[in-house]
Parts: C-alpha cells; sequence; structure tokens
C-alpha cells in the first residue's frame, strides 16, 4: 500500500473516531424534512424557469460526449438526441486546433447557440466540499459565517479559488436553531479555462459543475429508478478513483482516493517484469506459450477497455480465458486496497449519520473496467450493485429516443446525461455563485417594489376612471333636468323691457367712458414709470388729451411727448434707446413711439444721450377712452 494511501486511511479512522465532535464536516441526512423541499423553499424565488433545450458536455480523455435535452419543467426532461465524438489525431483539450474542433461538433449538434443552454463539467479531484451547521444568523450575516466555519476546517487561496455554498435549511439541534449549508470551492483557473474554451468556440458556457453532481442530478430526477434512500457511487478513474453518497438524491459525502487505474496498470507491468511466466499458462520456450502470452498494452485492453492508440471495445467473450485469471490475479491486492478504502469510508458514514447504511452500490469508470473488477467489488461489499444507465426502459428521460444498445456505452454517457438536465435550482453551477444569487435575489427583490408600485396607480388610475365615469354621469342627470325646465320655461319679455335694457346699457357705457377720460392720465403716467428703467431719466412729460378750444376735429390726435436722457456707456445709449421704443411699443396705452430728437451731451461730467419721442395713444375703439 502506498504511503499516500496509508496516511488517508488514518486520517479517515480518525475521523470515524471523533464522529460524535461538533461541527463536523458533514451534516446530519435525518432532517424530518427533504433537501429537496428546502432548497425550492430557499432558491425557488431567485431563478425563473422557462422552457429551453439544454446540451450537456462531457470533456473525456480521448473523446467528447453530449447529450442534448428539452426540459419543459425543472423536474420533467426528456432526450432529444445523443453523440459519440472522438478527438482529431493528436488534438487535446490544449491544443491550439481543439477550438475550431469543438465549435464544429457543437454547430452540428447544437444548432443556434442563442438557443440552447450548455453546461459542462470540470474535474471534482480539486474540488472541496463539505456541509457544514453554522448558528441560526440574519439573512445578511449567513455568507460570512459559512466563509468563516468553511476556512475553519479547510483553508483555500481566495485570489485562485471560487467559493460558493447553498443554503439548505434550518434544523434543531438541542435546544438550539441551526442553518444548514452545503458549501465547496473549486479552482478558479480551471473554471476561467473551460468557460474561455467554450467562449472562443462560439458557445457560451449557461453552468460549470461536476461528476458527483451531474451523478445528484440523474437521482433527483428518479432517472436511476433506484426505491432505495442511500446509495453509492464508486467511479474508477485513471489516475485516481472518488467514492460518493448520495441520500434522498443528495451528496453528503464525497472522498478521492489515489488509486485509479494507473496503479493497477502499474502493477500489470511491474509483475510482468518481474515474472513474466505468470501471464503465461505453459513455459515461455514453448511456441504454443508465446501464442498465449500477453504484454502490458494487452492487458490493459482486457482488463480495462482500453488502449491509447486504439479505440475502445465493448465485446468480451462470456467465458474467462486463462490470461484473464491471470491478470484479475495480479491485479487482485490493488483490488482489495480499493475496497478496504470504500469500507472505511461506508464505517465514517454509518458512524457519523446515526447508523445509516448505503443500501445500493453504482460502479462506473471512463475505462470501462472488466466486469471481473465490478463483480468483485459488488461481492466483497456485500452490496447490491447497479449500472448507471440513464437510457433505462423504466425512466421517462428516453421519451422517443432509445439510448446505445451497448451497456458500457450506456454507462459512459451518464455524466453526460447527468448534467445535460442541470438547473440553477437544484445543481451547483460554478458560473452562478451565491453572489450572482443574492444580485439576482436584490433585482427581483427590486422589481417586486415596482410591480407594486405600478399595480397601485394602476389601482389608482382605475378608481379615478371609474370617479370620473360617475360625475360625467352626475353631470348629463344635471343637464337634462335644465333641458326640462327650460322647455317648461314660459318668458315674458316684451318690447318695453328690452327698450329699458338697453337704455340701461347706454348709461352704463356712458359711465365707463367717463372713467377712462377721468383716469386716462394716471394709467399713461402709471405705464411710463413702470417701462421706464433705472439708466433713464425722464425731463419732461407733456400729453395733447383733448381737441384744442375751438377745433373741430371730433376725435383729435390724442399723444404723450417725453424728453429725457440715458446714462451708461457711450456704446450701449442707443441699444438702450432702442429696447425703451420697444418696451414703449409693447404697451397696451401707447402705438407707435418715434424719436424726434435725440443727441449727445454731458450730465454731471459723464456723457449721455438726449432724447425726445413721440407717443401717441391707442385710438379710441366703440366710445371707449
Amino acid at each position: 500500500m502506498a504511503k499516500d494511501e496509508i496516511s488517508s486511511t488514518e486520517r479517515l479512522l480518525d475521523l470515524i473516531r471523533s464522529s460524535t465532535k461538533t461541527g463536523s464536516e458533514f451534516s446530519n441526512i435525518t432532517s424530518s424534512r427533504s433537501f429537496s423541499q428546502r432548497i425550492k423553499s430557499n432558491f425557488g424565488n431567485l431563478v425563473t424557469f422557462k422552457k429551453s433545450t439544454t446540451v450537456g458536455v462531457d470533456i473525456g480523455y480521448n473523446e467528447l460526449k453530449l447529450v442534448k435535452t428539452s426540459n419543459s419543467s425543472p423536474q420533467k426532461q426528456h432526450l432529444l438526441d445523443y453523440q459519440k465524438v472522438p478527438y482529431l489525431p493528436n488534438v487535446s483539450v490544449d491544443h491550439p486546433e481543439f477550438i475550431p474542433y469543438l465549435k464544429s461538433v457543437l454547430t452540428r449538434f447544437c444548432g443556434s447557440a442563442k438557443s440552447t443552454e450548455i453546461w459542462a463539467n470540470i474535474s471534482s479531484a480539486r474540488v472541496e466540499m463539505r456541509y457544514l451547521r453554522i448558528p441560526k444568523v440574519p439573512q445578511k450575516q449567513i455568507a460570512n459565517a459559512v466563509y468563516w466555519s468553511f476556512k475553519k476546517i479547510t483553508s483555500f487561496d481566495e485570489k485562485n479559488t471560487t467559493f460558493d455554498f447553498e443554503v439548505l435549511g434550518d434544523i434543531e439541534e438541542g435546544s438550539s436553531k441551526k442553518t444548514e449549508i452545503m458549501a465547496y470551492t473549486a479552482p478558479t483557473q480551471e473554471i476561467k479555462k473551460l468557460k474561455g474554451i467554450f467562449s472562443k468556440s462560439g458557445f457560451h458556457l449557461t453552468g460549470i459543475s461536476i461528476v458527483p453532481f451531474a451523478f445528484q442530478n440523474l437521482l433527483l430526477n428518479n432517472w436511476m429508478g433506484t426505491g432505495a434512500k442511500n446509495v453509492s457511487s464508486l467511479y474508477i478513474g485513471r489516475d485516481w478513483s472518488r467514492i460518493d453518497i448520495f441520500s434522498n438524491g443528495y451528496l453528503v459525502l464525497s472522498r478521492g482516493i489515489k488509486a485509479g487505474i494507473k496503479t493497477m496498470s502499474a502493477t500489470i507491468t511491474g509483475e510482468k517484469d518481474e515474472n513474466r511466466v505468470e501471464l503465461s499458462s505453459k513455459p515461455v520456450d514453448s511456441d504454443e506459450a508465446k501464442k498465449t502470452q500477453i504484454d502490458a498494452d494487452r492487458a490493459q485492453e482486457i482488463f480495462f477497455g482500453f488502449d491509447p492508440d486504439s479505440s475502445p471495445s465493448d465485446s468480451r467473450p462470456a467465458e474467462l480465458r486463462p490470461e484473464e485469471k491471470a491478470i484479475f490475479k495480479i491485479i487482485l491486492p490493488a483490488l482489495k486496497r480499493l475496497v478496504r478504502q470504500m469500507e472505511l469510508t461506508f464505517e465514517h458514514f454509518s458512524a457519523i449519520f446515526e447508523n445509516e447504511s448505503v443500501e445500493r452500490i453504482y460502479i462506473s469508470s471512463g475505462a470501462r473496467p472488466h466486469q471481473l473488477i465490478v463483480d468483485y467489488i459488488g461481492n466483497e461489499l456485500g452490496i447490491p450493485k447497479e449500472n448507471f444507465d440513464p437510457f433505462s426502459a423504466d425512466s421517462e428521460f428516453s421519451g422517443e429516443v432509445t439510448g446505445p444498445e451497448s451497456a458500457l456505452e450506456r454507462e459512459a454517457f451518464t455524466p453526460a446525461a447527468g448534467i445535460a438536465i442541470s438547473n440553477n435550482s437544484m445543481t451547483p453551477n460554478f458560473l452562478f455563485t451565491y453572489k450572482d444569487k443574492k444580485q439576482v435575489a436584490n433585482i427581483a427583490f427590486i422589481n417586486k417594489i415596482l410591480y407594486a408600485g405600478f399595480t397601485l396607480v394602476m389601482i389608482l388610475c382605475v378608481g379615478f376612471y371609474f370617479y370620473q365615469g360617475n360625475t360625467i354621469r352626475e353631470k348629463k342627470d344635471q343637464v337634462a333636468m335644465l333641458k326640462l325646465e327650460m322647455s317648461s320655461f314660459i318668458s315674458n319679455v316684451d318690447q318695453v323691457a328690452i327698450l329699458k335694457l338697453v337704455e340701461e346699457a347706454k348709461r352704463n357705457n356712458e359711465a365707463f367712458k367717463e372713467y377712462g377720460r377721468k383716469y386716462l392720465v394716471i394709467a399713461a403716467l402709471s405705464e411710463i414709470a413702470d417701462l421706464t428703467p433705472a439708466n433713464i431719466r425722464l425731463l419732461s412729460i407733456s400729453a395733447q388729451l383733448e381737441a384744442a378750444p375751438g377745433a373741430k376735429e371730433e376725435n383729435p390726435e390724442r399723444s404723450i411727448v417725453i424728453g429725457g436722457i440715458i446714462l451708461g456707456n457711450r456704446m450701449a445709449l442707443e441699444s438702450i434707446l432702442a429696447r425703451y421704443l420697444i418696451a414703449l411699443k409693447g404697451s397696451p396705452i401707447f402705438d407707435q413711439p418715434v424719436i424726434s430728437e435725440k443727441t449727445l451731451g454731458f450730465f454731471n461730467n459723464n456723457e449721455v444721450l438726449q432724447f425726445t419721442t413721440h407717443l401717441k395713444l391707442i385710438p379710441k375703439q366703440n366710445g371707449t377712452n
């Protein structure tokens, strides 16, 4: 057993011994409420669901797997299409030619980038997840409390790490209330790298998650058809393996083990170098033995379904060949160490979660391990073993589209199928963290206020409309009544009364004219005083308002002559005089002001403009003035 495996086992045993310690890294899954109900209650208002098409992209070791689904509701999705596309020769994810390759694949599979939501996975090897319980605090303080609680358990660099969490709900712990939290971190550089690859290809990612959460999506949507409460997933990778435990469909424990296919492959290679005949049924100098003898690459192809230089093969004979038994004997010690790690993980789960036990196990791998490996793990653990199959006939996922015929191929599409049914209300998304959710919540709150305001204004407008309608009806009723009264009214007016009214009107008109003649001078002087600015000094005012004695004109011309000086800058004297004349012309009393004389002179040693203007009074109209 490697040194790192021993140390990880010791750490796990320490956790088991301290399982009753407060503040464990995993939360109690025996809460009376389901996680689904709590998540919906917390985030149901944050994300508005709409019918759309979602594509899940699983970037594998040597191929892309894509699954397209349509979601008519967050809990109901249907398979539209799936596809596996091998990489171009000598083109990996980091190769410059990968972006145009990805663009061509997505263009054919997705169609328009605007009408499709795209989710992809990053490796979960460097993703840290913890279930926490924090004291009940106000909503604004939750993020700070979660941050420090998580950092107390697992330190991380804020600059290079994306931190996120989800509030699962409140629980009772003893006599106090606490809030249950799922928190996790991921390397920011990996997230930016994957996002940049898709952006450069012209297809922007809607979300980035990890394979355990893709499996969680399948379990929550009942695509796996399991009725078990606690299930486990063992993923055997090339460099490492991962053990996940789900309760009620939600991931509650995840552990990485530095033991994978390469470890077993190294065991095969080392055994071959030390004892070549171990893989042969007869001595090596025999011609028949040379035919049955296999090398390390062939052993990998047989037991792990892949060859770096060739495509994987799904077909294996039903009966075991001698070389298969020999290879299995070689890798058995490594398998035993892997099984032991799983047993320790299950013991830890049972100790932490009040003797809960794993009821079912799913075994998967990107390299398609031999059935002997899968059967051995299931038998040693004594737990019913199943295969990941989102295309099963019992699932409503497939709809009219059937999955691959091969069980290995169906299993290989599981991560892509799980990520293809993601949504922000259920799936942790490294592109939509708690900070983004807070912004969405703030916007939603503002929208609610605006909506309430608009509703109130609409109610007021509708009320005013009905009020105005009622007022108009009342006025119409009054008009109808007045018309009725007028129709019944009999006038007693005769010629004598009319002549009397005319005579009274003439008397009133004469009185008005007398008032006009009496106060004409006062009105003219008051108008001149109001219109004359401070920099104009009036020296004389003379008026002709009545005809000269003995004159025969009935309506003589009435006029006023004004003499004065203008003070100020010499260059502005003419403009001041012009504005003064315009003001006089705009008066309702005067008409046609005319300058009869203007000269420059001096007043108190200051140069002034002396002027004389002739103003006509507005002619008499209809006997007025």
